[in-house]
């Protein structure tokens, strides 16, 4: 090949390469768009905007909400900034997105209650809201809360108010909102999910304020009454611990071999029996001593383990011989 046609290829492909750059930088609008600032810039409609990526054209979506810019919109905005894009009549909108969370209820709580008081609300009740479809807000942002024409019913325990909500970032918005504020008693409630057979400990549950209404029968309301007991069922956090949801630890089941503890004057003998019901530390159940047949009351002090009840009289059947003759390992 001759060399000045080996210059005039090179020539052509270094072009073709500049061509191929230039059409890749063509600007072009960006489809869907999510941002997180209270205002719309260039940048967020086009791809590489120019010197004017930045500048500013106007306040952006709600927190949670979106806009359309259709494609007339886009080639005014373009034509006004100097974007060399075109609407070539295809679709060509674009969607921004502005990034939301809803406004944390418990903010709007605090801000209710002193009111509710007021208002003659009892000492002590938790709040319902009447939705939990609440306005969003800037992620990262610790909204402001102004309640305004709260109305109480004392009967019913349901409110109406109006509600004031800003935050850095956002326009401030106005909503009405209902509820109740239920009279509530302080219990003991699951601090995780509980689930069958475990052993409550202290880690396992707080005291809360809880609807009276909601409260089941037995709810309990010491922390001393749930430690140590064992869950007979699955219990969601949160959820308050009654009497039918825990149960004692049944140290002895019936059936179970016992090992018994006897104390005499001067003496301290132990053996083995049978239990005749099952119980929880402290309980009192019958022992059968298979040999003799014969039945003691016994204290439940351990796992598989039990004292006779002091002055508790064996109930010999005919024909046996005492019970306290044939207990084993005797020591003094």
């Amino acid at each position: 090949m001759p060399r000045s046609t080996g210059y005039a290829v090179m020539v052509m492909s270094i072009m073709a390469s500049l061509v191929a750059r230039t059409s890749l930088a063509a600007p072009s609008p960006r489809g869907i768009v999510s941002i997180d600032r209270p205002v719309v810039e260039l940048q967020d409609l086009f791809n590489d905007a120019g010197s004017h990526a930045k500048d500013v054209l106007g306040s952006a979506p709600a927190p949670g909400q979106r806009i359309e810019v259709g494609g007339t919109q886009l080639a005014a905005i373009a034509h006004q900034y100097g974007v060399k894009w075109k609407d070539d009549g295809s679709d060509n909108a674009v969607v921004i997105e502005r990034s939301g969370i809803p406004v944390k209820p418990s903010f709007i709580i605090r801000a209710l209650r002193p009111l509710l008081l007021g208002a003659d609300a009892p000492n002590h009740f938790v709040v319902q809201l009447g939705t939990t479809n609440l306005p969003m807000v800037p992620p990262g942002t610790r909204p402001h809360v102004v309640v305004n024409n709260i109305r109480y019913d004392q009967v019913n325990g349901q409110f109406d108010a109006v509600v004031l909500l800003n935050a850095r970032g956002m326009k401030p918005e106005s909503f009405e909102l209902s509820g109740i504020a239920a009279q509530a008693e302080r219990v003991i409630v699951a601090r995780r999910t509980l689930e069958p057979g475990e052993i409550v400990t202290i880690n396992d549950v707080k005291m809360s304020w809880v609807a009276r209404a909601a409260l089941p029968q037995g709810t309990l309301t010491q922390a001393a009454d749930a430690l140590g007991m064992q869950v007979d069922r699955r219990i969601a956090a949160g959820t308050p611990l009654s009497k039918r949801v825990v149960a004692q630890v049944m140290m002895v089941n019936r059936g179970a071999t016992v090992n018994l503890a006897v104390e005499m004057p001067g003496l301290e003998v132990t053996a083995e029996g049978v239990a005749l019901a099952a119980g929880p530390k402290g309980a009192v159940i019958p022992v059968l001593n298979p040999s003799s047949h014969e039945v003691v009351q016994a204290v439940i002090d351990g796992e598989n383990h039990a004292h006779v009840i002091p002055g508790s009289r064996p109930m010999p059947q005919s024909g046996t011989i005492s019970y306290y003759n044939r207990m084993v390992g005797q020591s003094g």
